[in-house]
Order: C-alpha cells, then sequence, then structure tokens
C-alpha cells in the first residue's frame, strides 16, 4: 500500500466517524437489518448490496446504492457501513474488482452530497 492509499484510508474513515458522529452521536455505525418487523427498504437494498459484495461487483453494488437513494437516517447509516466496508477491504480486493480507493472516497462524499450531509470541507 503507497501513501497515497494510506492517505485516501484515513480520509475515508475520518468522513465515516464525522458522519457517524454528526447523525447518530456515535463514534462508527454499522447497518443492521431486522431493526423492525416489515422489511423496509433499506434492509431491501442492504441484502441487494451484500448479495453484489459477496459476488465481488463492488461497482455493482455502489450502483444499487444510487439507484435506491432514499433520504433518511437508516439510508445515511446504510452508505456508511457501504463504504466503511469497502474501505476495510485490501488494495488487491478492490483491484480485483476493478475498483480503487480514491472511488471509494469519491462515492462515499458524492452520496453523502446527494443525502445532504455536510461533507464539503473534505473534498479537494
Amino acid at each position: 500500500m503507497g501513501f497515497q492509499d494510506d492517505w485516501v484510508m484515513r480520509q475515508i474513515d475520518i468522513v465515516a466517524r464525522f458522519v457517524s458522529s454528526l447523525v447518530f452521536k456515535k463514534d462508527l455505525v454499522k447497518y443492521e437489518p431486522g431493526v423492525s418487523d416489515i422489511l423496509p427498504h433499506t434492509d431491501e437494498v442492504y441484502y441487494m448490496i451484500m448479495r453484489l459484495l459477496k459476488e465481488g461487483d463492488i461497482c455493482g453494488a455502489e450502483d444499487v446504492l444510487f439507484e435506491n437513494i432514499e433520504f433518511s437516517d437508516r439510508y445515511v447509516e446504510l452508505a456508511t457501513d457501504f463504504y466503511q466496508r469497502l474501505n476495510a477491504m485490501t488494495d488487491k480486493e478492490l483491484e480485483s474488482a476493478d475498483f480503487s480507493r480514491d472511488e471509494v472516497y469519491d462515492g462515499f462524499v458524492d452520496i453523502l452530497t446527494k443525502l445532504g450531509i455536510p461533507v464539503e470541507q473534505f473534498t479537494e
């Protein structure tokens, strides 16, 4: 892992902690499906994303996340969890899925902006 990738990983972690603290008053969040008796839209999206990640299709999983955007705290939690999962992957895992650490960062900032989370201070 090069210096640039290490820096990007730290930036992703900082953004995740910022969002977790701002929205959920927690250090980090983890999306937990099944919080209610009914299957909410966010749980459906979560299961689709997890299936695609298991198949190694990060691009497809990210597309599902953006295509099903919902303006709710649960969706912010889901998006944050998704990008934390990607950030925890090795560079080799990301590369094998034709994804880069920079794309993780850019996607995270993009979806948070679409969800109305102020992350301007983290963008270049």
